[in-house]
């Protein structure tokens, strides 16, 4: 017992003592360049993305233990606690070591300010808040008074932490906020954070509803809140549309994202015109399994029903994954014999039979995780139960060069076909973004996609992306980290006898261009193609087949041989979830099927809405 008191004792006051060590940058890649994030005054504006790479590089460093959490944690849990219009900020105010060029220790203060929120819907009416708990420091003074200029040209002013600032932007674009501080000794600290003004207000829901499922998964109940936006002039909900979000990859998809984003083309204004009432669910853990989540959905239909006139119907949309976790729930209620008054199922560009992000670029986003917070935090969404659920393929289930998709993708289809397969009781719609002419993504199979290759004194780096090959053997990845002194790592990943779903037709995604735009100073990172085929048009009219070019408009049969009442399809590819004024007019006309005069609405053939 008292040996264990001393050891406890020794590991105490070593804990004490290392509490103002600074902290070792170690001899590594820093994409960030923290050393040079030292508070000199005009130093260039941090993005939040390398504000969240200074974190990272700095958690990493592992000699200090410095308790700090993740950048992207602390940012959802300010964003959970505070409401829709503020813009959280956080800062880094720590002692960093490095080591000089003539081969000693430098130390240098690092002060750096980063905005916890990318963008603000609520351009008109903002508060900056700073909140104590992201405020990082180490080895260092606490502040004893902060300043602050919002950019909106009022200039400085006090800037007290946990005291939201009202300020007011007149104009939409990229707007910079500097802090400064003066210490003691009369040294000046300075620095500067960049977040996007996105639009000047969001109009606030109606009221919001906090959703607990009854049912649970795995031991674990899901939630969610659903923001009720009603019809001009009405009080009461009557005639809903029912809307489910899809995969939120770090769940900050709340009312000002998804009003922004299921109003374009003014289709959530339009439907309300027309006297419908708008609730969309905003899942509390998007990533969650599938089934899970539609459990909240169960429950938000229960809600629903018992608030609604009696006898009134349902029209019920899924957008991306909400597709899937909506599909799950009507199966589930239908083989439970609940009435869920569902009288049309919606599913807009949703991965039915399986999703699809460039095997290549996961095996990308793999290799260099050890190095940036974005691929880091990629790699942990690749690894979520619902991303392993819809991806054809997965970088963790490839075994040697054959692509494989992780095994929950199988069970998810089995849980689907033991309840049915298929809703009976709703008329099912599908809405694709994804060409239906065979449209490729202005790419061949095989094509490289993304380049980077760089070479200096300190440090090679080579980070190269093919999309998969229509069969064969390929390298698809092709990666390499050499600095100098330290040594590195190295990859080549090669798969053979895939199919072309990368540069096949279907809802895209911009993810290439996304990895191109990564703050990198160690030369460029190029998107040879910026997008790639995300959820294959096939896969989201739920087709049987593995021909990612099926002939879609040559099909004589096309309703038939899909598990819909009617589709629709664009001629050409269109980005994932891209509301157009065609698609628009279509939706809006699922959603008055079965509720007034159908029969004036939908002519003779109309049904099959093939462009």
């Amino acid at each position: 017992m008292l040996n264990r008191l001393v050891a406890l004792l020794a590991l105490l006051v070593a804990l004490a003592a290392s509490a103002d060590q600074p902290v070792r940058l170690e001899q590594r890649l820093s994409l960030a360049r923290v050393s040079d994030l030292d508070g000199s005054v005009g130093l260039q504006p941090l993005s939040p993305q390398r504000w969240r790479q200074a974190v990272f590089e700095l958690r990493r460093a592992g000699a200090v233990e410095l308790g700090w959490p993740q950048a992207r944690r602390l940012a959802s849990q300010q964003l959970g606690q505070l409401g829709p219009q503020a813009v959280p900020l956080g800062l880094l105010h720590a002692l960093v070591e490095k080591q000089s060029q003539d081969g000693g220790v430098q130390a240098v203060e690092v002060f750096a300010l980063g905005a916890l929120k990318e963008r603000s819907f609520h351009g008109h009416n903002i508060d900056l808040v700073l909140p104590s708990s992201a405020i990082l420091q180490h080895g260092v003074a606490p502040l004893q008074q902060l300043e602050v200029d919002a950019g909106d040209g009022r200039g400085f002013r006090h800037f007290a932490p946990d005291k939201p600032l009202n300020v007011s932007y007149p104009d939409t674009g990229t707007k910079t906020v500097r802090v400064r501080t003066i210490r003691q000794n009369g040294v000046l600290l300075e620095s500067a954070a960049t977040f996007e003004v996105v639009r000047g207000t969001t109009p606030d829901p109606t009221e919001t509803w906090q959703v607990t499922a009854s049912e649970t998964w795995d031991g674990e109940a899901g939630t969610g809140q659903a923001y009720v936006y009603l019809a001009a002039g009405r009080t009461e909900l009557t005639n809903p549309v029912v809307v489910i979000e899809g995969f939120d990859l770090d769940n900050t998809m709340d009312w000002p994202v998804l009003y922004d984003l299921l109003n374009q083309e003014n289709l959530l204004e339009d439907l309300r015109a027309d006297g419908f009432d708008a609730v969309v669910l905003d899942f509390t853990e998007a990533v969650d399994p599938i089934q899970r989540n539609a459990f909240v959905v169960t429950e938000l239909l229960d809600q629903v029903r018992a608030t609604i006139p009696p006898g009134q119907s349902i029209a019920l949309a899924g957008a991306s994954m909400g597709g899937l976790v909506s599909r799950y729930a009507l199966l589930w209620m239908e083989d439970q014999a609940i009435d869920h008054q569902v009288r049309t199922w919606i599913s807009f560009d949703s991965p039915q039979m399986g999703a699809n992000i460039p095997l290549g670029l996961q095996a990308w986003v793999r290799f260099f995780a050890s190095e940036a917070e974005e691929a880091d935090f990629l790699l942990s969404r690749l690894r979520t139960p619902a991303a392993r659920q819809m991806l054809l393929y997965h970088v963790d289930s490839t075994v040697g060069t054959t692509a494989a998709p992780d095994p929950l993708l199988a069970a998810l289809n089995a849980g689907f076909d033991a309840l049915g397969s298929w809703p009976q009781l709703p008329r099912r719609a599908s809405i694709i973004n994804g060409s239906g002419l065979m449209a490729d993504q202005g790419f061949n199979a095989g094509d490289q996609v993304i380049e980077w290759e760089h070479r200096s004194v300190l440090v090679d780096i080579d980070g190269n992306v093919w999309a998969v090959p229509d069969g064969g053997s390929q390298v698809i990845f092709e990666g390499m980290i050499d600095v100098i002194i330290i040594g590195g790592d190295s990859e080549d990943f090669t798969v053979s006898g895939t199919l072309p779903w990368d540069n096949s037709p279907g809802g895209s995604r911009p993810s290439m261009q996304q990895a191109a735009d990564v703050e990198a100073p160690y030369g460029d990172i190029v998107a040879l193609h910026g997008s790639h085929n995300f959820i294959p048009s096939v896969s989201s009219l739920g087709l049987a087949t593995n021909d990612p070019f099926y002939d879609i408009a040559g099909d004589p049969n096309l309703v038939a041989n899909t598990p819909f009442d009617a589709v629709y399809y664009p001629a050409a590819n269109q980005e994932h979830i891209e509301i157009t004024a065609e698609n628009k007019a279509w939706f809006i006309s699922e959603v008055w099927f079965g509720f007034e005069n159908p029969d004036a609405i939908f002519a003779s053939g109309f049904e099959a809405a093939i462009p």
